[in-house]
């Protein structure tokens, strides 16, 4: 909602286990996708794949009805049923749900990639266990949740401070996926499931039952991240400093998002890759911001994705929120993100964190909209 000389006057004021590869073919894509997704940013240092075609579970997939969604309700109930008995958090559930959906759809598989198989797409070759002992459902939930009588791969417990990361964090942190922004854009899904097979979400726990040598102190209260903690032990995702070369570009593409207005190529390309890895968004780019005439969204550098409503009042809104930002935080470094402001917090390429937002001395930063509580404010460099 505005330029770099607004953030620059703003921010005085506050400142004082699915394995990485998986088959040479598999990579052969990974690289040609790299390849094509990085020419329409313009710039940066590094690059970010293409899910290639063909594995189960993508977003905007069509919602599982019928047979298909009866066998994701009866799995839920059982990975919920083996956290239950290890006295794991409802948040547990919610993270395994969203991983198995991402690796088999919630289908026991005999087949995937490489060696893969089961719920949780996990390899025996990589130490998760045997094939048949893999094909046993509560084998790889209980696998997926860790601890000491699991195998050698980390699952869930033996990751210090899970509870605080992301949702979609937690489960790349067990599976250490090629596709890490997957999981995320499957929590809704997860949720629908766990609700149509009666699972507590909510439910209090032992974040490392089942652990020796866990971290002491606390129990996870319910399947919500925390909101007040700027990403370092809440639902937002920190991120890291990025220090990509982003030449300047003008706006000479017409704005994707239906304005009517000019967008810079860099941010078209933004507009396209979140579509592709977030599904249907309602976001505006182009705006003439008369009140505001610095703004980037006049320049063709910013876009706001909208929520619905104001977050502070709605946890799914909240959480939707939280997907937008994380993403566009995660992968700056392959679109040229400059700044992201959400949820009373503002994150920059240059410094790396969130922190507070003030208004910039242009908004009222209690304002669900000047607060940036209903909407997710990009700025592209």
């Amino acid at each position: 909602m505005f330029d770099e000389r607004d953030l620059s006057r703003g921010l005085l004021s506050v400142v004082g286990r699915g394995w990485f590869a998986k088959g040479a073919a598999a990579l052969a894509v990974i690289g040609v996708a790299s390849l094509l997704m990085l020419a329409p940013f313009g710039g940066g240092t590094t690059t970010q794949a293409a899910c290639p075609a063909g594995i189960p579970g993508q977003p905007g997939d069509p919602k599982a009805s019928g047979p298909l969604r009866g066998t994701q309700v009866a799995f839920a109930k059982l990975i919920d049923s083996v956290a239950v008995q290890r006295g794991l958090p409802g948040k547990a559930t919610l993270i395994a749900l969203m991983t198995a959906l991402v690796e088999s759809d919630l289908q026991n598989l005999t087949y995937g990639d490489a060696d893969s198989v089961g719920l949780f797409q996990q390899r025996p070759a990589a130490g998760w266990g045997s094939r048949n002992q893999i094909m046993n459902p509560r084998y790889a939930a209980n696998a997926f949740f860790g601890g000491s009588q699991a195998p050698d791969p980390p699952g869930l417990v033996d990751i210090n401070g899970w509870p605080s990361m992301a949702l979609g964090d937690a489960a790349q942190a067990v599976q250490v996926s090629a596709f890490p922004d997957r999981y995320a854009v499957r929590e809704q899904e997860a949720r629908d499931i766990a609700s149509a097979a009666g699972i507590d979400l909510t439910r209090a726990g032992n974040p490392y039952a089942g652990r020796t040598g866990a971290p002491a102190g606390g129990s996870v209260v319910d399947g919500l991240q925390d909101d007040d903690n700027c990403g370092q032990s809440g639902g937002l995702t920190a991120g890291k400093p990025v220090n990509g070369v982003w030449p300047e570009q003008k706006a000479t593409v017409a704005d994707p998002t239906g304005t009517g207005g000019l967008v810079t190529p860099r941010t078209a390309a933004w507009v396209a890759a979140a579509r592709k890895n977030l599904g249907n968004l309602s976001m505006s780019c182009w705006d003439a911001h008369a009140w505001n005439p610095t703004s980037d969204h006049p320049r063709g550098l910013a876009c706001d994705v909208m929520v619905g409503t104001d977050s502070r009042k709605s946890a799914p809104a909240r959480a939707r929120g939280d997907q937008i930002a994380n993403w566009a935080v995660t992968t700056a470094g392959q679109t040229g993100v400059h700044y992201v402001i959400w949820y009373g917090k503002i994150w920059s390429a240059r410094r790396g964190t969130w922190i507070p937002y003030n208004g910039g001395g242009v908004y009222n930063p209690s304002d669900a909209t000047g607060g940036h509580f209903d909407h997710v404010h990009v700025s592209l460099y």
